[in-house]
């Protein structure tokens, strides 16, 4: 067999010439290698040089973003869609090559030493591993059609598609890194039942989570006295709830009760807003919007800890 020692072009092929380091920059990115995780599947062709392979990798990602995505689609989603779909030979090469260079990574990297780094080698690394990365986006590109097509199908008032969707690339990008090009069966195959069972088991657990909070609070609002059923004490309970709750909301920053309410459809909101909507409103990124719940929950928690149900029952009874 070939050795694939030829194919350790790739990592001088980035640049002309490597820039001298100084001996303390050199140390810094070796340690940073030493401690990145290079995950890949091993396969036994990759002893093998495949040249015919390689050239399937460049003309692929040559031809990026030359796919017509629909036009019905919003710009942010349009510009995901812009890689054409793959072959099953331009699949399978991307996925080996993918593999091979994080194989090389790996192998180079075992070979390093802290106190006395070798500029050469650390270049070769971080080319390796950077081809590999541009290799796994262009395999994500191509298969988000895939993610959008799947998780439209699990929308909900309670999950818009924006959250499915950026979980179901999550998802994809998981895939990609864990799939074994080499068992005989597309990528696609194995994706869609990861990012369906992920999209089924967030949408059930929502679910499952809003059933609890409803049937708690029944129970919370019945279970210390069975002898209300005068539809003024239920109205009164209710009431001093109501007012409990609007109290410990007020304890809360602006934005914050903003937030609850959106999200929960109390007070004047009829309708539970989504992590998107709420971000447009307040000017701020999704993921902000979802900290600042988080908090403003934590916040509640924390109120509702300073007192045992009784108590809580008691409040709202008086």
């Amino acid at each position: 067999m070939t050795s694939a020692a030829p194919r350790m072009k790739c990592s001088s092929a980035c640049g002309t010439r490597e820039p001298e380091m100084s001996i303390s920059t050199l140390r810094r990115r070796t340690l940073e290698l030493l401690r990145t995780e290079i995950d890949f599947i091993p396969n036994p062709t990759f002893d093998v040089h495949d040249e015919f392979g390689e050239s399937i990798v460049d003309s692929t990602l040559d031809g990026r973003g030359d796919a017509k995505a629909a036009v019905d689609l919003p710009a942010h989603l349009r510009r995901l869609c812009q890689a054409e779909l793959l072959t099953q030979e331009q699949e399978s090469a991307l996925f080996r090559e993918m593999n091979y260079l994080k194989f090389r990574a790996n192998a180079l990297r075992s070979r390093l030493d802290l106190e006395q780094p070798d500029s050469h080698a650390v270049h070769s690394i971080e080319s390796l591993l950077r081809r590999s990365r541009e290799i796994r986006d262009h395999i994500i590109q191509a298969n988000m059609r895939l993610v959008m097509s799947i998780v439209k199908k699990f929308v909900t008032p309670q999950q818009s598609f924006d959250d499915l969707l950026s979980d179901g690339t999550l998802t994809l990008i998981q895939a990609v890194e864990k799939f074994d090009f080499d068992r005989g069966f597309r990528f696609s195959t194995y994706a869609y039942r990861s990012i369906a069972r992920n999209a089924y088991r967030t949408v059930t657990n929502a679910r499952k989570e809003e059933s609890r909070i409803t049937r708690d609070a029944e129970d919370w609002a019945f279970e210390a006295d069975d002898d209300h059923s005068s539809s003024t004490t239920t109205e009164q309970v209710w009431c001093n709830l109501r007012h409990l709750t609007t109290s410990m909301l007020g304890k809360l920053e602006r934005r914050e009760r903003f937030i609850i309410r959106s999200r929960y459809a109390l007070g004047t909101h009829r309708k539970a807003r989504t992590f998107q909507c709420l971000a447009d409103k307040l000017g701020v990124s999704k993921e902000r919007v979802r900290q600042l719940e988080q908090r403003a929950v934590a916040k509640l928690r924390s109120m509702a800890g300073e007192f045992d149900m009784d108590e809580l029952f008691g409040a709202a009874m008086a």
